[in-house]
């Protein structure tokens, strides 16, 4: 009895359960309607499997080309223009020089040094490092007006949100045919471009980092009488520490690919070099400075990585 009883109650909490969600027809039409748009989507992208199963041996020829890769430009002497006026222990330390020699040395520097391999590899770190550092200076402060429980007023939440939303739109590429032809060419409108690009992306993202806090922790702060600033410094900034690192060092390692790519609109970079030796067909000397840069992005995710492991 007790048995046939505890079946009955087991039957009777499935038969009061309500009925499963009816997909049906409209999961189908949702279904049909992704797969319309993945077609239309292959079809704009041209995705052609033949052609590129054709262009296969073109490819293998390409890299053929590029094989093996000349490291000469890094390290011959010859590839610095090292200038006859000093020699390289007056050119590489700091010594006494003549007003000449002082000349030779900075015109070295600025214009020789880098056109070559190494000195635009480091041109890249650096304009990679001090856009990221000038866009974290805006992007900090930005990102908790942009965050609808930080900002002081709707409205400036509704504006800065829109001039982010704005200038994000706006390619690197495009930024730095802007700065070019404002300021010329060379590192000073690359850094430009990485420094608005990266301001924009940094204020947006720590922004949601602000508005997915702990609004308990605040509340709490704020009971004991604290201001704005001090709810900030106390209660947002030490949740958010975490991300805001995060998210500043992996821009750090996409601006080393932009800064590269900046380079072939003449904005500084390695890229201005690799575009140059893909263009006169020097293929081995191009393949030199893609391992360069290769290994400089390895080197710096790696950094990247350990100082992350560091700090958060």
């Amino acid at each position: 009895m007790a048995e046939q009883s505890a079946a009955k109650s087991e039957v009777d909490i499935f038969s009061e359960a309500p009925p499963a969600p009816k997909r049906g027809a409209r999961l189908v039409l949702w279904l049909a309607l992704l797969l319309l748009v993945l077609i239309w989507s292959f079809q704009g992208a041209k995705i052609r499997p033949g052609e590129l199963l054709k262009g296969i041996p073109d490819i293998l020829v390409t890299l053929g080309r590029m094989l093996p890769p000349d490291f000469s430009k890094i390290t011959e002497a010859k590839s610095y223009f090292l200038p006859a006026e000093i020699s390289p222990a007056q050119l590489l330390l700091p010594a006494p020089l003549t007003e000449e020699q002082r000349r030779a040395k900075q015109r070295w520097w600025d214009n020789t040094f880098p056109q070559t391999i190494v000195g635009a590899t480091i041109e890249t770190i650096q304009m990679a490092l001090a856009g990221t550092v000038l866009a974290f200076l805006v992007a900090f402060p930005v990102g908790f007006l942009a965050a609808r429980n930080t900002t002081p007023h709707p409205w400036v939440y509704r504006g800065v949100r829109a001039v982010l939303n704005f200038l994000r739109t706006i390619p690197d590429l495009a930024l730095g045919l802007l700065f070019v032809a404002a300021v010329g060419l060379g590192a000073f409108a690359g850094t430009l471009a990485l420094f608005v690009h990266t301001a924009t992306v940094l204020g947006k993202l720590l922004s949601e980092a602000v508005e997915n806090i702990d609004e308990g922790v605040v509340e709490a702060i704020r009971a004991t009488g604290a201001g704005y600033s001090q709810i900030l410094a106390f209660a947002v900034l030490p949740q958010i520490l975490p991300d805001l690192i995060s998210f500043t060092l992996y821009r750090l390692e996409t601006n080393i690919r932009s800064a590269s790519v900046l380079g072939l609109i003449g904005a500084g970079g390695i890229g201005y070099l690799m575009n140059t030796s893909f263009r006169t067909f020097q293929y081995q000397e191009a393949a030199a400075i893609v391992l360069v840069l290769v290994v400089l992005v390895v080197v710096v995710d790696y950094a990247s990585s350990r100082l992350r492991k560091l700090v958060v």
